[in-house]
């Protein structure tokens, strides 16, 4: 009986791990985010600490 809850169990989870793990957009129809944009390049900043 035991063996019986355990493998119901490990079933049920398999079976919700299967229905929700989808890739990004597929459940739904919705578009890709799109890719990020590069980041902008700064110059370094001198500083003079003697005044």
């Amino acid at each position: 009986m035991r063996l019986l809850k355990i493998v119901t169990l490990l079933a049920a989870a398999a079976g919700l791990l299967a229905s929700t793990s989808c890739t990004p957009g597929c459940c739904t129809g919705e578009e890709l985010a799109p890719a990020l944009r590069p980041l902008p390049s700064f110059s370094p900043v001198e500083v003079d600490y003697v005044k």
